[in-house]
């Protein structure tokens, strides 16, 4: 009888999972894990202290723009592949948009400047500790990520680990901006890029390993 009634279980119509609940579960992981890492950047490095004349300024905005609409067009490739079976689908196609956009800034504002300032433009005074501050930053969105997702049905793991890991890479990125004084479009392109795809390495390499169903 316990056989006959583990084969009916087994066998018995699951139970529709609720509109949304994937896409829940990702926001809440990357919402908790943004929230720890906002409180690690202002325990480490701090709010720069003249945050308030900085937003004032296009390219802080511009910086902004460019880390929290990767991240959010990340956000949704990952709600996508958080399901079995899923591809990214056409929002791939966007994800690369607000690099492009920043690129090409980047590419107008060297043209327009002369030769002997494009190093400056490029290095800024921090490029030796940007990219490994957003990540390190970026590390509790990434573990939020992999609470969220390990807990649903990804198929496809290392590609969602790369997802994930440039998700976090994107929201450490913005909350840094907090931080962070270089406005140089230049200097954005690079060190803030290389950061956020350092995490989407870490990501990629490990999605097999962490975002396994448990």
């Amino acid at each position: 009888m316990e056989t006959d009634a583990l084969i009916q279980s087994l066998s018995a119509r699951p139970a529709p999972v609720a509109p949304g609940a994937v896409a829940r579960r990702v926001l809440v992981g990357l919402g908790l894990g943004a929230a720890t890492s906002t409180l690690l950047m202002i325990a480490w490095l701090g709010v720069r202290p003249d945050i308030g004349q900085a937003m004032a300024t296009g390219m802080f905005w511009v910086k902004f723009a460019y880390t929290v609409l990767t991240g959010l067009f990340l956000t949704a490739a990952l709600i996508r592949l958080s399901r079995p079976g899923a591809r990214v689908g056409a929002i791939a196609m966007v994800i690369a948009a607000p690099l492009v956009v920043l690129v090409a800034m980047a590419a107008i504002r060297l043209m327009r400047a002369d030769p002997e300032t494009w190093r400056p433009l490029m290095m800024g005074a921090s490029a030796d500790v940007c990219p490994w501050r957003i990540f390190v930053i970026g590390l509790p969105v990434l573990a939020g990520a992999v609470w969220a997702v390990r807990g649903l049905a990804p198929t496809r793991l290392t590609v969602a680990g790369l997802v994930a890991g440039g998700c976090a890479g994107a929201f450490g990125a913005a909350i840094y901006g907090f931080h962070c004084n270089e406005t140089a479009s230049p200097f954005v392109a690079v060190w803030y890029t290389l950061g956020i795809a350092a995490l989407a390495l870490l990501g990629g390499l490990t999605g097999a390993r962490w975002l396994r169903w448990r």
